[in-house]
């Protein structure tokens, strides 16, 4: 019995998670709709990233006051923000330059050391160095400017 309601508990947990972000995306979505309305601006807001990212840092504010204690739903909700990051920083980046792109590696494996030490606090100053190390060698190679290499560097997610 004990395991049915510790089941049923998480379950619970995760179905007012998704409540949460529905009921975020619905204020959000009316709220953009009246500032799209009455400011006659073009508004480039996410209202799915907006809900979701409000969503994991409300749950990481209660997890750190020790009142959630599901880290894997926060991590799951911080991936999806890392990986809408990491396609716009993508988009906008590869219009000013498609050679930037070569850096999609190093930012990455950054955004998920950020996200890490945000869930734990560990000291992270290995993987700083890590890190560091891979964009100094990215930087080197983009300078370096090896056309083969910087080709296949730009097509490695290619379909």
């Amino acid at each position: 019995m004990q395991v049915y309601s510790r089941l049923y508990y998480k379950m619970s947990e995760i179905n007012l998670v998704i409540y949460l972000i529905i009921a975020l995306f619905f204020i959000f979505l009316a709220v953009k709709g009246v500032f799209e309305n009455r400011h006659k601006i073009k508004n480039n807001f996410c209202v799915i990233c907006a809900s979701i990212s409000l969503t994991w840092l409300v749950l990481l504010s209660l997890y750190l006051l020790n009142l959630f204690d599901n880290v894997l739903v926060i991590s799951l909700l911080m991936g999806m923000s890392l990986t809408g990051i990491y396609y716009l920083a993508e988009r906008k980046i590869g219009k000013i330059n498609k050679k930037f792109k070569i850096f999609r590696l190093p930012f990455i494996l950054t955004l998920i050391i950020i996200a890490y030490y945000i869930l734990t606090l560990e000291n992270i100053f290995n993987s700083i160095l890590v890190i560091g190390s891979l964009w100094i060698l990215f930087a080197l190679i983009y300078f370096y400017n090896d056309a083969k290499l910087i080709k296949k560097l730009l097509e490695c997610c290619k379909e």
